[in-house]
């Protein structure tokens, strides 16, 4: 009898099957990872920006209310590429605390603004609320 020296066909077959298989595996985890890795950036980047657009909006909404005393504010912002929208409704009148001489209640000088910011053509949104004077 002669001795065998090589693997068989199937031997091959079924190695390359178990070689691809594991390739194809590390590809999609390869793939899945990346794609995770973009969205958490892209949250990041938004919220960072966010941070921004707030501070921005507050000091626009006080210089405007100072000057006309609306009830309703809209305005854009655009931050590191990316436009803002944003709607600021009064919900409250707020009067200074009286001191300690004081007799009669103070007029209301500061209000309170529910505002809502949109990223445009994202369709992302938060809300905010602060008070202007």
């Amino acid at each position: 009898m002669k001795a065998n020296k090589g693997f068989t066909l199937i031997e091959v077959l079924i190695a390359a099957v178990i070689l691809f298989s594991s390739l194809a595996i590390t590809a999609q985890l390869y793939s899945a990872s990346s794609l995770s890795a973009d969205k958490a950036a892209s949250a990041a980047q938004y919220y960072q920006q966010s941070e921004l657009v707030i501070t921005t909006i507050k000091s626009q909404l006080r210089e405007r209310f100072k000057r006309n005393n609306n009830t309703e504010l809209k305005g854009e912002i655009e931050a590191a590429g990316q436009m803002y929208s944003w709607q600021a409704i009064k919900t409250a009148d707020i009067a200074p605390p009286m001191g300690i001489d004081d007799t009669v209640p103070l007029e209301p000088r500061f209000a309170r603004f529910l505002v809502t910011v949109e990223l445009i053509n994202k369709g992302k949104s938060f809300q905010f609320e602060t008070v202007a004077w």
